[in-house]
């Protein structure tokens, strides 16, 4: 038996604009998806998902004949089709994955269980194939790095994110820490040596990643002069941004957050809920206040002063029917338990 675990993420800079080639900044959570993957005699994958409550296995054949469909609705770029595929199943980038890794390393039987703790909208699909990966690269060779991991977690993370993905959940997941992000110039780990007192607000709404993806995509191709003009403005919010990072200013970290929500804001993937959460959070003296992930729904971070303004902002959220937790960040990513 082999034993994985990987992080989930937040995007603290970069939702949206970072699959155009802008930056991102992310950094992983301690809430984690452990995986475990037993070697089997039978010709045939099977997967558990505990906290999706699916389970399914495929034969070899159908595995390889499941790859073959995906690929080509990727290189034909159906997006329409890769949706399909992933509302049908959640299962089935996991499956993916595992394909374009068997084709490498050849076939073995494997039955795998996943138990994942990371919450919707924070890297909750990549922390799955990231896990999935490094667990099959261990069981099946010795020679693979951990961008072999990372490259791997993409491929799942083009279905779940319905053809597009940045590329930058599945490197925060797989490299931990701090990591900024370009898709022209790849990922680069950011030394980020202070605390930074975030809380996370859950919205309380599903959103499915490769929805609101497709949605900004779709925007993009209608009124490209507008959109590009907001993802140009949010690509500079991102790059001060990192300038205070490595400041170490909280204030004008917590002004940059609260500015890249309203200009977000303009494409139409807010909620009434995220609103709210971003207007309590600033009547409450808290520094800034963004939603993080695709956006539509999922959760917001809030930056706070100090830990005595955190608790009250937790009760503010509390008493306005939100759940909030505070999460340690910037922890190790993937590794063998």
């Amino acid at each position: 038996m082999i034993t994985t675990s990987s992080p989930g993420k937040i995007i603290l800079f970069g939702e949206h604009a970072v699959v155009y080639d802008k930056l991102g900044i992310a950094c992983s959570i301690d809430k984690k998806c452990n995986v475990k993957l037993f070697s089997s005699d039978k010709k045939a994958i099977l997967i558990t998902s505990k906290n999706l409550k699916l389970t399914r296995s495929l034969k070899e054949k159908e595995l390889f004949d499941l790859y073959e469909e995906i690929d080509v609705f990727i290189k034909k770029k159906s997006f329409d089709k890769i949706k399909e595929i992933y509302k049908n199943n959640e299962l089935i980038p996991s499956f993916f994955v595992l394909a374009n890794i068997f084709k490498k390393y050849g076939f073995k039987g494997l039955e795998i269980e996943i138990d994942s703790q990371v919450p919707k909208n924070l890297g909750s699909s990549s922390s799955v194939f990231s896990a999935i990966s490094l667990g099959a690269l261990k069981y099946l060779t010795k020679d693979f790095s951990k961008k072999d991991v990372s490259d791997f977690t993409y491929l799942g993370d083009v279905i779940a994110h319905g053809g597009t993905p940045s590329g930058i959940d599945n490197n925060a997941v797989t490299y931990g820490g701090y990591v900024k992000y370009k898709k022209s110039e790849g990922v680069k780990a950011l030394t980020i040596d202070f605390e930074i007192p975030l809380l996370i607000v859950d919205s309380d709404k599903k959103v499915k990643t490769s929805e609101m993806v497709s949605y900004v995509r779709e925007q993009k191709e209608k009124k490209p002069q507008f959109v590009n003009s907001v993802l140009n403005s949010l690509d500079n919010i991102s790059k001060k941004a990192l300038e205070v990072l490595i400041s170490k200013n909280l204030n004008d970290l917590g002004i940059l957050m609260t500015e890249y929500y309203k200009e977000l804001k303009k494409l139409n993937i807010s909620t009434s809920e995220l609103d709210k959460i971003v207007e309590i959070a600033i009547k409450n003296n808290a520094l800034g206040a963004k939603p993080t992930g695709a956006w539509g729904g999922g959760c917001c971070l809030v930056l706070t002063k100090d830990e005595k303004d955190m608790l009250d902002l937790k009760n503010s959220f509390e008493q306005n029917g939100f759940k909030s937790f505070q999460a340690k960040i910037g922890v190790k990513g993937v590794k063998i338990i």
